[in-house]
């Protein structure tokens, strides 16, 4: 029992000092947040919503429509009540199952993209150059980055829950001959706004979470073969376990 805790501290250290080391890329991201109205900026910005919102809606759609009728299908054949179902289908779809296949859907896709591109960056010495020519990289490479992932994350949730209702209530309507307009009368008649606020939220932080941690681990990315491959790895864990821990104390906090 006794090397249990000398284990456990030593993790709570790792754990902090990492969590540390992620609020201040996060902080010095959004104490830079001026640089996003210049033109370079900008544009990085730009292109990271791009790559992260509107390249990924083909195949977020398609996740979405089969989704919201694999949700809703067995809620409706184990409650034998269409209210019922969509009650329950509310709350996967505003407070849990949305929010967490968008974040997994960019982490796995952005920023494993974000953390290898700066990885690259770095192995090559422009970030090295940047700061020679007096530029801030943070400004110019983690400020857009961050910014356009909390964007993203955001309206592409707010998307696939629209995508995921439309569709599973539509292929309800051809498979279960449920009445379009009567199922989304029920569904939109519980919705609550302060809901709807915390889902987008929830979104943002979630967008923050996987912009900040894939920009540090790419900008700490080691020289030599390995260092590509072992920051976006790395990334991708630290990404997944933070917005796991980060979704457990939504749910211990508020519920939801």
């Amino acid at each position: 029992m006794g090397a249990i805790f000398p284990q456990t501290r030593r993790f709570l250290a790792w754990l902090f000092a990492y969590a540390g080391a992620y609020f201040g890329v996060f902080f010095d991201a959004a104490r830079n947040a001026p640089a996003l109205m210049r033109e370079p900026g900008r544009r990085v910005l730009l292109k990271q919503i791009y790559f992260t919102g509107l390249e990924a809606l083909p195949l977020l759609t398609l996740i979405a429509i089969i989704l919201g009728f694999a949700a809703l299908s067995p809620l409706y054949n184990l409650l034998q009540e269409t209210g019922l179902a969509l009650d329950v289908f509310r709350l996967l779809v505003l407070h849990e199952a949305s929010i967490l296949v968008v974040a997994f859907f960019v982490l796995a896709r952005s920023g494993s993209a974000i953390a290898s591109e700066l990885a690259s960056a770095r192995q090559q010495g422009e970030i090295a150059s940047l700061y020679r020519m007096g530029i801030d990289a943070g400004a110019y490479l983690v400020t857009p980055r961050v910014a356009g992932c909390v964007l993203s994350v955001a309206a592409l949730t707010v998307y696939f829950q629209v995508a995921m209702v439309f569709g599973g209530i539509s292929l309800m309507s051809v498979f279960s001959n449920w009445d379009f307009a009567v199922a989304m009368g029920k569904f939109a008649g519980g919705l609550q706004p302060a809901s709807a606020i915390l889902s987008l939220f929830k979104a943002g932080i979630f967008g923050a979470i996987i912009g900040t941690i894939s920009c540090q681990q790419g900008l700490l990315a080691v020289s030599g073969p390995l260092g590509i491959p072992v920051a976006t790895r790395t990334a991708m864990v630290h990404g997944f376990g933070a917005i796991v821990v980060t979704e457990g104390l939504f749910v211990a906090l508020v519920g939801r």
